[in-house]
């Protein structure tokens, strides 16, 4: 019966993930059945080795996640091993011997190829991607892989399970955490060779990991084998130059290099893994573009009007190449690798990860406004780099108990440098610095400010060396101690607690570096002569853990009543978690209980209907803030699977979550907060919070699998989950005449649906799994500034529930891998394989909008200037009545491998991303519901677009055409997201390995 069901523990297993395995099982004789204590079992090429007990049962304890040889030998029977034997992070394995008394101890021992069929311990869905599976997926990166997943919306660039938004999810690196707190995004770029397993958990999550509310992305790196191995991959698809096509695809200048070793280190109980990767992207964003030639839309060069119609100078050229995004580059260099010192009964496992990403943007008009950019050789860069050390000490105290005590680090910086400057802001918008820094060829108007940009046909254009004008710095650490116990007790509970501390570190700086021109008004170079207060101001200061000046400071300071430093911020997180893991021959019961104690140092007003201010400096004076209490919460967690045939495996689920929201929620400097708030008039589209607790969670969880034949199983799981206190915005109004808005925990959500897949162990060379989620993803707010219209306007806040707008109802994937052996296919095709990735979804929702004017809006972003200001959208419909078109998507990768010598294996391979290049609407202008017209271009009913067209003429239309139309260049920049997905990507690669 074991034989019917070969792929049933692919589809599930229980979530308690970078925490070791567990290897269970039972030796018996062959013919009688009874139990043969003291037989000896062992995991081989490695330290891991148990003996049977007097009912001839035996545990492994401990075990690193990995494929391992299991080895049963006992006096009198011949040994068996079987082989292939996967151990997944907090699952129990199952491995029974039954071995056979023909006394004769020289013989070979019998290797069976372990199938790891029906596992009776699961008790929830995990979303398992082991290396194996995903070495020949035709796509790379972490989004895209975890995107494959049943559960997970890839939106915007936004990752969602399960209905969460975007900050929802909880992030860990070998059980780490690797989430910016700012954020709750992944921080550290993930090298695939890398991973031994990615997991995505989104219901059954153990009382052992917490911070996460809509699921949790786990992340297992490699440890090294027993004997040396390495890999050099190299892809890229610079086969054609800048805006030039071959084989009907443009290159996007990308190229990624990967590297990893591992294996014994000088002794046999010292492993090592060591990766990393260099990837470029000269076009990271990888759109659908077409080329244009302004001079020749105007019908001649370009006369630069920028005031009362005189033409300053004319531009000779002005071309934007098709197929390529100039000045939006990202290059990304990452380690990582892992080491275990194995001396049983001692254990020590040290994890570490690198990464230093720096992704590039115009500097001139916006931060992605390429078409707008074409003269400005000028750009600046957004630099982050991050760092995670994790050491874990483990003892086993007796071969059924052990404990675990580990230290982890994290460090994480940002930055803004100029290609001119650095990081040096107080040179930017220095005239003698960028003229050295250009040989003279840029030349600003006066010493601290530069020239006025182009103007063609009422539109901005920048100039060359046309500065970035705001710059950011931050910097933030945490150092996190924890203990575990685990113990197997008797044949039935494995009891496992611990706990854990963590603080946090973290500074901010922000400032528009405009503000240098200060200088010429105060005709001074000395910083400090200029007043604070016009500083603070015209700088649009934002700075904790740092002074005004952006120099680190641990301490408030004050200066003639401005705060002129704030200290930084402090947070401190812990947690205790104790759960029981019962298994019985057809019953497994997973119970445990989790308490999280938070501690953001978040501010709140002392009195909130009089906050002190003072009028001089309009600053909050020292004591108008107290920090926010700490929050306390206990989260059940129970799961229990039923065996209720060797072919069918039933299992529920409930537990209890709760997260921090992302702390940029409530993290700011005085200086920014008395902006906000006391200058209440102005419309502040992103506003904090004071008083802002964490977001909770409950979810529900009903699933079975069932074996369809001896090499495909089913499985269908549903869902429910609520979500409450979610952060949303609303209008304040103290008794002391302010009027501000800020952020509170005023939204709710719920999501229902299930999730669907079928998957198949290889079977004639073919392996495939389809996966399908269907849900429904409804509530009050799909961010936290949902309802800033409605608060701006003073109307009522809407509370009932609406389609969110990452809602995917309709969302699968199938996946196909076709492969010949090293003996099969002939010549040609031996060693040669085809992976296929089919992808769908149904649209997401919108609200159909009146294109209304905006006084915001200007010649060029006029077509979206409803977008730019909320409070410009008059909604023709309910929120989310409408959806944007479905989507498909299909990828390929070849790959053929060769057999050179000594074990080396070359591989050459070829990937298509997007196949048959299908242009998708992934986004659309929600006055019309399409992405080809922004309705104001064609409706010569706007007495706007009349306006400028009799001020500038034809030349004006075509221009809006070729760049907002036909580019989406003023959607992209308002909005910050596209209306295509990706066209068609071609990649060679070779890797050679050992």
């Amino acid at each position: 019966m074991r034989a019917f069901l070969l792929s049933l523990f692919i589809c599930l297993n229980n979530a308690i993930a970078q925490i070791p395995g567990k290897i269970s099982g039972f030796v018996s004789d062959s013919l009688s059945g009874e139990p043969l204590p003291g037989a000896e079992i062992t995991v081989e090429n490695t330290s891991y080795s148990a003996t049977t007990d007097i009912d001839g049962h035996f545990v492994l304890l401990n075990m690193p996640v990995g494929m391992y040889n299991i080895r049963s030998n006992f006096i009198g029977y011949r040994s068996k091993i079987f082989s292939d034997v996967r151990v997944f992070s907090g699952t129990t394995t199952e491995v029974d011997f039954m071995l056979s008394d023909n006394g004769i101890a020289a013989q070979h021992p019998v290797v069976i190829k372990h199938n790891a069929l029906v596992n009776r311990h699961i008790v929830s869905t995990a979303l398992i991607v082991t290396s194996k599976e995903f070495a020949n997926l035709p796509v790379r990166g972490f989004d895209q892989i975890i995107s494959l997943q049943n559960s997970v919306v890839l939106q915007d660039g936004e990752l969602h399970i399960r209905g969460g938004r975007g900050d929802e999810i909880g992030f860990y690196i070998d059980g780490a955490y690797s989430a910016d707190p700012l954020t709750n995004t992944q921080t550290l770029h993930v090298i695939q060779e890398a991973v031994e397993e990615f997991r995505v958990q989104s219901g059954g999550i153990s009382a052992e990991y917490g911070n996460a509310t809509s699921g949790v992305v786990l992340t297992h790196l490699k440890t090294g084998g027993d004997r040396l191995k390495y890999t050099l991959d190299y892809r890229t698809d610079n086969f054609a130059a800048e805006g030039q096509q071959s084989l009907g695809t443009y290159s996007y200048q990308h190229y990624n290099g990967v590297f990893t070793v591992g294996g014994p280190l000088f002794y046999d109980n010292v492993r090592f893994f060591l990766a990393g990767e260099h990837a470029h992207k000269g076009d990271r964003h990888v759109r659908f573009s077409k080329g244009f030639d302004l001079v020749e839309i105007n019908g001649g060069p370009l006369p630069d009007r920028q005031f009362n119609n005189v033409n300053r100078d004319t531009i000779e050229t002005y071309k934007y190449p098709a197929g390529f995004t100039p000045g939006q580059s990202e290059n990304v260099w990452a380690m990582q690798g892992t080491m275990l010192f194995d001396y049983q009964p001692v254990q020590l496992h040290l994890s570490a990860s690198w990464s230093d990403r720096s992704q590039q943007f115009n500097s001139g008009i916006n931060p992605l406004t390429p078409m707008l950019d074409v003269l400005n050789d000028r750009y600046s860069d957004e630099t982050h780099r991050a760092l995670l050390l994790s050491a874990k000490l483990s003892y086993a105290i007796n071969p059924s108990a052990f404990a675990e005590v580990f230290y982890r680090y994290y460090n994480s910086t940002f930055d803004t440098e100029d290609s001119y400057l650095g990081n040096d802001w107080m040179k930017w918008y220095d005239s003698l610095a960028v003229t050295n820094a250009t040989n003279g060829e840029v030349n600003y108007a006066s010493r601290y400010r530069p020239q006025w940009a182009h103007r063609f046909n009422g539109w901005d254009f920048a100039r060359n060396g046309d500065p970035y004008n705001n710059y950011t710095q931050r910097n933030q650490n945490y150092r996190e101690f924890g203990l575990r116990f685990t113990s197997q007790i008797g044949a039935h509970h494995e009891i496992r607690f611990g706990g854990n501390y963590r603080s946090h570190l973290m500074r901010q700086f922000e400032i528009t570096p405009s503000v240098l021109t200060l200088f010429e008004e105060y005709n001074t170079t000395d910083i400090k002569e200029i007043d604070q207060r016009r500083w603070i101001s015209w700088g649009r200061l934002n700075n904790y853990g740092y002074d005004i000046y952006g120099a680190q400071s641990d301490i408030d300071k004050f200066s003639n009543g401005n705060q002129i430093a704030e200290v930084p911020k402090k947070p401190v997180f812990a947690s205790f978690f104790v759960q029981d893991k019962i298994e019985y021959s057809k019953i497994t019961l997973n119970a445990g209980l989790r308490y999280d104690y938070f501690d953001t140092k978040g501010k709140q007003f002392k009195d909130p209907q009089e906050p002190e201010f003072d009028l001089y400096t309009t600053s909050f004076t020292a004591n108008t803030f107290e920090n926010l209490a700490s929050y306390q919460y206990f989260s059940p967690r129970l799961s229990i699977s039923f065996l209720a045939k060797p072919s069918s495996l039933l299992f529920a689920n409930f537990g209890k979550f709760v997260q921090t929201a992302g702390l940029e929620t409530i993290y700011a400097g005085n200086n920014r907060f008395s902006r906000d708030y006391l200058f209440g008039g102005n419309f502040i589209q992103n506003p904090f919070g004071l008083g802002v607790k964490p977001v909770q969670s409950q979810v529900f969880e009903l699933g079975f699998c069932q074996g369809l034949s001896p090499n495909a199983t089913m499985q269908i799981t549903g869902f429910y989950r609520t979500t409450d206190d979610l952060v949303s915005v609303i209008r304040r109004r103290t008794e002391n005449g302010m009027i501000f808005s800020s952020l509170v925990n005023d939204d709710a959500a719920e999501t229902y649906g299930f999730d669907f897949n079928i998957s198949t162990q290889r079977v004639k060379n073919l392996q495939a799994m389809l996966n399908y989620t269907f849900s429904n993803v409804r509530g009050s707010g799909s961010e936290r500034n949902s309802h800033i219209k409605e608060v701006e306007f003073n109307i009522t806040i809407p509370t009932d529930f609406h389609p969110l707008a990452y809602q995917q109802k309709h969302r699968g994937s199938v996946i196909l891998d076709y492969r010949f052996g090293d003996r099969e296919g002939g010549l040609i095709f031996n060693n040669f394989g085809v992976n296929a990735v089919y992808t769908f979804n149904s649209g997401h929702p919108y609200t159909f909008s009146s294109v209304s004017p905006s006084g915001s809006a200007n010649v060029y972003n006029y077509g979206v200037g409803y977008l730019l200001d909320a409070r410009s959208r008059n909604y023709l419909e309910p929120v989310g009545a409408s959806q944007t078109p479905n989507f498909q998507n299909f990828d390929l990768r070849m790959d053929k491998t060769f057999n050179l010598k000594n074990h080396i294996w070359v591989t050459i391979y070829a990937q298509i991303n997007n196949f048959f290049n299908t242009q998708n609407v992934i986004n659309v202008y929600p006055g019309t519901g399409n992405a080809r017209d922004d309705g104001f271009y064609m409706d010569r009913s706007i007495s706007a677009r009349e306006h400028f067209l009799n001020d500038y003429g034809e030349a004006w239309l075509a221009q809006h055409k070729a760049i907002n139309i036909e580019n989406g260049q003023a959607f992209w920049d308002v909005t910050g997201t596209e209306l295509y997905g990706h066209p068609r990507q071609i990649f060679f690669g070779i890797k050679l390995s050992r």
